[in-house]
């Protein structure tokens, strides 16, 4: 009496107070009161649902012999099948709405009245209920009686429990259906405490996930090498991590001042924000696009180079912005000294090639030529100047040809043809090339009378007087590049060969021109003929002095 006494008072009040009235002259010979209180007991211990509606349905049926059962349990304004005797429920239960009629697993018509009208439903095979009679459900498996009792707790359905008997009708006897229904309540009550118990763990789960999280995102913002600045929908910072206020030399005391509220706007009107910083939080909010990037020229010369963007919820509501800002001081400092690298190698290349050649010579390292049909070809000669070099020091003589071919390359940028290169005391030039010209005769002209009247202003240090030879051929050549080392862009052809001559055979302070250029510039320049010359390979050829231009 003693045991059964304890195990009464570790039952809550309401169970007790059923149990406790319950009458004692039940029906059922084998009905144990005792074993209904330990039920009970047991019942009121589960936490666990699933548990909890496999235990309870198997303490109902043993208690009150039925011989199935079944516990229904609302989901998300759904109900599905939890437990099943004696068919056991798989993991994927089967869904039970009000509306359904299945008359092959649960009589539904009963199940739906007991949940609409959150009352039991008793089912006597000698007085059937008008209500649900007509079920196919009993036609099929003709029990002598059954139950359904709804859950409820503090106002809550949750679900219902339904016992039924084939061969007796036990179970609707009085004094069973009070014990059953003291038992169902505290199958509710258990449930409700599990419902509030998984509550109560799921939001200890989410809180600790969120610490979780939280903390992870604060590392991975102070390990970040980006000042990182973040405000809510109301300009109120929410988050900045240390390298942000070592970037902009904010103490981080100020951002966590009560007096500025944590509003950024406050901070920018009463702190001496760089204005860089203060140009890059307004640019953000005023952009039309969702993220911005652009690089800060402070007058520290730092650079620091910023992004932002917009935070938005998966449904588009915005939370507010956040910002990213990186020094780059040294990134833009070594790219602008590999800018000036590359500026100097192009410009070496362009020295040493015509633009179009080397742009092609970049893509491709293969042989490359080109003809044209109409260009003219320039040689000049220093008369005497072996003569001359052995007179001045190796310096000096250096000095002398770098003065007068300086001088050859401004003219032949001034007139814009194409130098091609110096050889000793030579000098080599075209027209006509890499890009065609109707002129080119003109303009080659033009040049050797620039180069002789440059040429007889200059005077050795001895003050001896330098003096030229030059010729002239025009026709078409050969142009290109080849070989794979020091690059140099080169003439071949008849025309380049005769030219040259042109220069041997010429004299000093005079520029002779075949009777291929004179046709085409006769018109313009005033030149005088000298008559038939032998060249080597041509034999005689009708040559001309150019003397000068007409007015």
């Amino acid at each position: 009496m003693f045991q059964l006494r304890s195990q009464i008072n570790s039952l809550p009040s309401k169970s007790v107070m059923k149990l406790m009235s319950a009458p004692n002259n039940i029906n059922q010979p084998n009905f144990n009161l005792v074993a209904a209180l330990e039920a009970a007991q047991h019942i009121s211990r589960e936490l666990n649902v699933d548990k909890l509606v496999s235990l309870s349905l198997s303490l109902l049926l043993e208690l009150s012999e039925a011989d199935s059962g079944a516990v229904i349990l609302a989901d998300d304004g759904e109900f599905l099948v939890a437990a099943s005797i004696p068919d056991p429920i798989s993991e994927r239960s089967p869904r039970l709405s009000l509306a359904s009629t299945d008359a092959d697993s649960l009589p539904m018509l009963m199940i739906q009245k007991t949940l609409g009208d959150r009352t039991e439903s008793i089912w006597n095979q000698d007085a059937p209920e008008s209500y649900f009679v007509d079920d196919l459900y009993w036609l099929t498996h003709d029990p002598q009686s059954a139950i359904c009792i709804p859950l409820c707790e503090a106002g809550r359905l949750l679900g219902a429990i339904y016992l039924e008997d084939k061969h007796n009708q036990n179970l609707i006897q009085s004094g069973c259906l009070q014990v059953l229904r003291s038992l169902c309540q505290q199958v509710a009550i258990s449930l409700m405490r599990s419902h509030e118990l998984s509550d109560i763990t799921q939001r200890k789960e989410v809180e600790e996930a969120l610490k979780r999280s939280n903390s992870l995102l604060k590392s991975q913002r102070e390990a970040s090498v980006d000042g990182v600045l973040a405000v809510d929908e109301q300009g109120r910072i929410v988050s900045y991590n240390h390298r942000f206020c070592q970037l902009w030399q904010i103490p981080e005391s100020i951002l966590q001042s009560v007096e500025y509220g944590g509003l950024l706007s406050l901070l920018q009107h009463h702190l001496q924000l760089p204005e860089g910083l203060v140009e890059a939080l307004e640019n953000a909010y005023d952009a039309d696009e969702m993220y911005t990037q652009q690089e800060i020229y402070l007058a520290d010369h730092r650079v620091i180079d910023c992004y932002s963007g917009q935070v938005h919820s998966p449904e588009g509501k915005f939370y507010g912005m956040v910002w990213y800002f990186r020094d780059v001081t040294e990134r833009i400092r070594i790219q602008q000294e590999l800018q000036v690298e590359k500026d100097r190698s192009e410009s070496l290349l362009l020295n040493m090639l015509p633009e179009a050649i080397a742009k092609k010579l970049k893509h491709s390292r293969a042989s490359m030529a080109d003809g044209f049909e109409e260009v003219s070809v320039l040689f000049a000669d220093i008369v005497g100047f072996t003569e001359l070099s052995n007179s001045l020091s190796p310096t000096e003589v250096v000095e002398l040809l770098n003065q007068i071919f300086s001088m050859f390359d401004d003219l032949c940028d001034r007139h814009k043809l194409e130098k091609i290169k110096t050889i000793g005391d030579a000098y080599m030039v075209v027209s006509g090339l890499p890009q065609p010209r109707y002129d080119h005769a003109e303009a080659i002209s033009c040049m050797a009378l620039d180069m002789q009247a440059a040429v007889a202003q200059i005077k050795t240090i001895k003050g001896t007087q330098i003096s030229m030879r030059i010729g002239i051929n025009s026709g078409p050549v050969v142009a290109g590049v080849i070989g794979t080392k020091k690059f140099i862009y080169d003439l071949w052809g008849d025309t380049v060969n005769v030219a040259s001559r042109m220069e041997s055979l010429g004299i000093a302070e005079a520029i002779q021109v075949t009777e291929a250029t004179y046709v085409r510039i006769h018109d313009k320049f005033n030149l005088k003929q000298r008559g038939l010359i032998p060249v080597k390979g041509k034999g005689e050829m009708l040559t001309y002095w150019l003397c000068s231009k007409k007015n």
